[in-house]
């Protein structure tokens, strides 16, 4: 599976963490000053760290370019970042792959 392949090449994650399920989310975005539209595939991975340690050996130059940092996130907090979180459903979208997790019954995160 590419998510997987991907998230090795951009994070160091281990790939097992993604599960084997998809949400299609219809995008409409700008990245790199040219538009895209499309239909992706999201998926959903589980660590068992809250926070595990990424490396970026994996990313290619222009992804070094243009991926300057990473933060952890709680889905809690989502709302309170300065940028909008793409795509502006997340939680539903996280509601659809992980519907006992936490974003659906207003738990912690």
């Amino acid at each position: 599976m590419a998510a997987r392949r991907e998230l090795v090449e951009e994070t160091g994650l281990d790939p097992a963490a993604v599960l084997d399920r998809s949400v299609l989310v219809d995008r409409d975005v700008q990245w790199n000053g040219k538009r895209h539209i499309g239909t992706e595939h999201f998926f959903v991975a589980q660590f068992a760290d809250e926070q595990p340690s990424l490396v970026r050996t994996g990313l290619l130059p222009d992804e070094q370019a243009n991926l300057d940092t990473h933060a952890w996130i709680a889905w809690s907090d989502l709302g309170s970042l300065p940028d909008p979180v793409e795509p502006p459903q997340l939680l539903t979208v996280l509601g659809t792959l992980v519907p006992d997790g936490s974003w659906c019954d207003g738990g912690s995160a």
